[in-house]
């Protein structure tokens, strides 16, 4: 059978198939997920570590700025976009024609988002790459190839949101298997011939071109992707905007604050480099997140059953939290052998690993609850972990040195800890006041 084969085809009808036999399924389809899933980030992650070996400290710190600064900018042309595509979409998705006004609605916002984030991050980003040392020409390249790739990357955004709803997981599967692929034979090529941060960037920007035209594609079968805009959904689009705005901007400086911080007082590009390197063995949680994403979250989105609501909740929070808790085991006990995979350059970062490691996992758990909490719209006054995590960065500084990168690394640690408890706090009143609709 295809490893990209039939199980990813609509589930059975839940009303009539066996207990067992639904389960066996479901079974089925996460271990198929996870197997290809696994391979694409072995895939990404040759990618990235063949990056950083290839690269020279300064090249990869500008690198690591540009796909940082890359990040901002993605997470400022969403802005609750994505939380209003999950929840009206899960209501929506078997309607061909309305399904796709939602998601030409959301496209056409998010561009208009994402122009106006433009705006905004390009000076900051230049200035950080020449602060560390870029030419203005040079920054010039590397901010020209993330342009390239940015508008694919704004309607990857939305349009990804169709086979995870239809849960055709064969469809992300071959996705994200011929990204990590081209990508893959891309920079090996470059690496052969020549290789610095402004190819690598735009190698990256080449594969969302690619991938967004399979995604349009795709969803050209699925979905009337020439419905017009509706009234109704840009309104309810506006008001995710208006209410999560504050959240997002201040999502993307604190997802980024370890890069900002270091690159604001750090007296060395190297250290840029050596924070960058560290979050590439973030891929270790990359299979897990897109399992959430693509797998879990939908049907959480989906589920209109109080007790299976709940069960799906704490399964996937045991689920996530068991796996955390081993890669912090393993980071803790074999730092050598993580460390090993990145070069001699950063092999005495043993101590900044943990530290890298256990904040990867604090913004991982948060994440998830946040993520579940969205998908139902469960977000009302979560703005209040901004004035939180504020307070307790204030408590911080007299204690940090930011141009050290242990000490940079611990106070990211700490801050995500008011994130992790305001999302208990808002799942927990969103399972209070849940009313179902009829699924």
């Amino acid at each position: 059978m295809s490893l990209f084969g039939p199980i990813s085809r609509p589930l059975l009808n839940e009303k009539t198939a066996p207990v067992i036999r639904r389960a066996l399924q479901r079974a089925r389809i996460v271990g198929n997920f996870a197997v290809v899933q696994v391979v694409v980030q072995l895939v990404g992650f040759a990618s990235g570590i063949l990056v950083i070996r290839r690269l020279e400290q300064n090249e990869y710190a500008y690198f690591t700025i540009a796909n940082t600064m890359q990040g901002t900018i993605n997470v400022l042309a969403d802005m609750g976009i994505s939380i209003g595509l999950m929840s009206i979409g899960g209501r929506v998705w078997q309607d061909r024609y309305r399904f796709g006004q939602l998601i030409t609605t959301a496209n056409n916002f998010r561009r208009r988002l994402g122009a106006i984030a433009v705006i905004v991050v390009v000076p900051i980003l230049y200035w950080m790459l020449t602060r560390n040392g870029a030419s203005p020409l040079y920054a010039s390249a590397l901010i020209g190839a993330i342009l390239a790739g940015l508008l694919a990357q704004f309607s990857l955004g939305v349009l990804g949101v169709v086979p995870r709803l239809r849960s055709d997981v064969s469809q992300i599967q071959k996705i994200d298997f011929t990204g990590a692929v081209v990508r893959f034979v891309a920079l090996v090529g470059c690496a052969l011939v020549f290789l610095n941060a402004s190819l690598a960037v735009f190698v990256g920007s080449i594969v969302f071109l690619f991938q967004y035209w399979m995604l349009r594609n795709y969803a050209a079968r699925v979905i009337d992707l020439n419905a017009p805009e509706s009234a109704e959904d840009r309104s309810a689009m506006i008001g995710f905007v208006k209410n999560q705005a504050p959240n997002a901007i201040f999502f993307c400086l604190q997802g980024q604050v370890t890069i900002f911080l270091i690159s604001f007082f750090g007296t060395r590009a190297t250290a840029v480099a050596e924070v960058g390197a560290l979050g590439r063995l973030a891929v270790i949680f990359t299979v897990l997140g897109q399992l959430l994403i693509n797998l879990f979250v939908p049907a959480f989105a989906r589920c209109q059953n109080p007790a299976r609501l709940r069960f799906l909740y704490f399964a996937i929070v045991a689920g996530v939290a068991a796996f955390c808790a081993a890669v912090i085991a393993a980071a803790a006990f074999f730092p050598n052998q993580f460390l090993f995979v990145l070069g001699g350059r950063y092999a005495h970062l043993q101590r900044e690993l943990l530290l890298m490691v256990a904040g990867t996992v604090m913004m991982m758990l948060a994440g998830t609850l946040w993520v579940l909490n969205a998908s139902k719209a469960w977000i009302k006054g979560s703005w209040i972990y901004i004035p939180l995590t504020i307070a307790t960065q204030i408590a911080l500084i007299p204690w940090t040195d930011f141009s050290n990168v242990s000490q940079v690394l611990v106070f990211n640690l700490i801050s995500t800890v008011p994130s992790l408890l305001q999302n208990i706090v808002l799942s927990y009143r969103g399972f209070r006041g849940f009313q179902p609709a009829s699924e």
